[in-house]
């Protein structure tokens, strides 16, 4: 192998047959490859950031804290991960994002086979990476990231400034949506803000079912369409399901990185539109952050990620003005298409003042044009949300693609809805 050798990590909860087993398979390379046990997880990512490559990591399937972010995380430090377990679970590791599934007899061949397929070879003078910074995420709107050959419904953040009535605009959005006969009631309404007040706006109680929960469920798993539906709350007489919140503004380290984005991707997969209210604070999230969440603003980034399109809204006193400005614009630096976001300004409900300000007119600027409408409220009726709905259907129609699909098709208007979906 011209001076390569495999290095692999192994990580399990307790002491397994297999591990005895390595070993003696790398000690047949010429030269022979070295295997490194790791007495926890802590000690496992301190090597994974150590900067040393490593061929992949031999993870028991019974290890505590296997999970979707300890893949993520041993991924960012380019280390293939090959779990020894059950065959008959590889479904389920493979979508936590599992390299390779090998049994736990471990046989040589089959060892032999994983390592050719995924392990790294690693030159005996290379005592570390390249780059010794672990992979940073793509910046927002890379679609190379989110190419996905299953098919998913839109998804829309609803955000804004604090203060503007973003949440009742999603909230407004979602009902109007669900009403419209296109959509034949299949909408999710997610809250994803640290200061969670969909649950309290519906007046329900959440008793277990929230943005935390899903999370969770699907850090360690991949729940089915009726999984996710108990995870979900249908509101009384509403036409969509509501996911709310995190309970407490402490808990969002619990909500954030790859599993919220596979909890999002699974909810889109089951409902035509996916409304999400969401806080605009995309510039808290570090682009180097290789993991997440380690930040309040992983949360916006991943959703801003994968939305298809994004509502920003304001109101109509300079001030406010100003403030949308400054969030269209960190949304863009962050790497928003700026033909996926539109501005969205509020007004008090009923006859329009005259001395309504026409600062949003005069100072705004945004590929899209600024949309105007009344204030929904925090109850909004059928005629406001489905103005709103409108209004955001038919520019969400005019797109010409999706993040998530390649290769992109137009959409003629009127389109989505047209299958139907649980």
């Amino acid at each position: 192998m011209n001076g390569q050798r495999y290095v692999l990590l192994g990580l399990a909860s307790g002491a397994p047959g297999w591990m005895t087993k390595v070993q003696p398979v790398l000690d047949t390379g010429q030269p022979a490859g070295e295997f490194l046990p790791c007495a926890g997880i802590a000690d496992l990512t301190n090597r994974l950031a150590s900067g040393r490559p490593f061929s992949a990591l031999l993870i028991d399937h019974r290890t505590v804290g296997l999970d979707r972010e300890l893949i993520q995380r041993s991924h960012a430090a380019h280390c293939p991960v090959i779990v020894v377990g059950k065959e008959t679970d590889a479904g389920r590791w493979k979508n936590l994002g599992a390299d390779e599934v090998i049994s736990s007899f471990l046989a040589d061949e089959d060892l032999r086979l994983a390592l050719q397929r995924h392990g790294n070879l690693i030159n005996q003078t290379d005592r570390f990476r390249k780059s010794d910074t672990p992979t940073a995420p793509p910046a927002i709107g890379d679609k190379a990231k989110w190419q996905n050959t299953s098919w998913r419904g839109r998804l829309i953040a609803v955000t804004g400034p604090g203060g503007t009535g973003a949440s009742s605009v999603a909230r407004a959005l979602a009902l109007g949506l669900g009403h419209d006969p296109r959509f034949q009631k299949s909408v999710a309404l997610v809250d994803a803000c640290l200061e969670a007040d969909q649950a309290h706006l519906h007046g329900v109680d959440p008793d277990g079912k929230n943005l935390q929960q899903a999370v969770q469920a699907h850090r360690t798993g991949q729940p089915t369409a009726q999984e996710l539906f108990t995870l979900m709350i249908q509101p009384s007489g509403a036409p969509y399901r509501l996911l709310p919140g995190l309970l407490r503004r402490r808990d969002w380290p619990a909500a954030g990185g790859s599993s919220l984005r596979a909890t999002l991707i699974n909810i889109a997969r089951h409902h035509l539109v996916t409304v999400v209210d969401v806080d605009p604070f995309v510039d808290l999230a570090p682009e180097e952050q290789p993991t997440g969440p380690s930040t309040p603003g992983e949360i916006a980034r991943v959703v801003m990620n994968l939305a298809d399109f994004v509502v920003v809204v304001g109101r109509p006193s300079e001030r406010d003005t100003i403030a949308q400005q400054r969030t269209l614009n960190t949304l863009v630096a962050a790497g928003v298409d700026d033909k996926r976001i539109s501005p969205l300004i509020l007004y008090p409900a009923g006859p329009r003042p005259r001395w309504r300000s026409p600062f949003g007119r005069k100072k705004l600027t945004a590929t899209n044009p600024t949309g105007e409408i009344s204030d929904p409220g925090t109850d909004p009726s059928g005629e406001s949300a489905a103005q709103i709905a409108r209004r955001i259907a038919a520019q969400l129609d005019r797109l010409t693609s999706r993040t998530q699909n390649e290769p992109a098709t137009p959409l003629p208007p009127g389109s989505l809805g047209n299958e139907n979906r649980a």
